[in-house]
């Protein structure tokens, strides 16, 4: 496991340790959802290592904050839960409109990328990139408030001073634990892995 991957999976763990869910869709062993965190986490930091993807946030581990915000969402969205991950039972969607790890509002609709319920719960990284457009658009729209509230239009639909939603998710992913490497070098390291011997 590559060392991005690693520290995200570790954050992972630290913040919703795997198989403790009673929900009956839910249900898995620590090994089998600890296995499950290293496909999200892949998923997560394919988006946020995107060379052709802005990052939410700029500076030498932008790219890592953006994967550290990305999980912290989807920590406070589903819990990593494996019923919303893989769009099991009727649990699953939170307000029945909700999809995927980061309870992206699509109802039976699309979203802007064109992409429906079934695809996002089928493809994480679909979901990833999804929310991630979602985040930059939040970005954008509450750039005025302090930065903990930029997650506004994301959590409530409107940007608000002190919104309590976006402050936990931000804040999370804030005090998580530093990247092990910094952009340019998990991108070296990514390109080197992918482009084979």
């Amino acid at each position: 496991m590559d060392p991005i991957t690693a520290w995200a999976v570790a954050l992972m763990v630290s913040w919703s340790p795997p198989g403790r869910s009673h929900i009956a869709d839910a249900v898995e062993t620590p090994e089998e959802g600890r296995a499950r965190y290293e496909e999200i986490a892949r998923a997560a930091a394919r988006v946020a290592y995107d060379p052709t993807v802005e990052p939410a946030f700029r500076g030498p581990r932008g790219r890592a904050a953006t994967l550290a915000l990305l999980l912290a969402i989807a920590h406070h969205e589903s819990g990593f839960r494996r019923d919303v991950d893989l769009g099991l039972g009727k649990l699953a969607r939170g307000s029945g409109m909700d999809s995927c790890l980061l309870q992206i509002r699509v109802g039976k609709g699309k979203t802007s990328e064109g992409w429906t319920h079934a695809d996002l719960v089928g493809d994480r990284e679909k979901c990833f990139r999804a929310g991630h457009a979602l985040v930059k658009r939040s970005f954008g729209a509450c750039r005025k408030f302090e930065q903990l509230d930029w997650l506004g239009a994301y959590t409530r639909g409107r940007c608000v001073a002190d919104e309590k939603a976006s402050r936990s998710r931000m804040g999370l992913a804030q005090r998580a634990p530093q990247a092990p490497l910094d952009d340019a070098a998990a991108l070296a390291a990514r390109a080197k892995a992918t482009s084979g011997p």
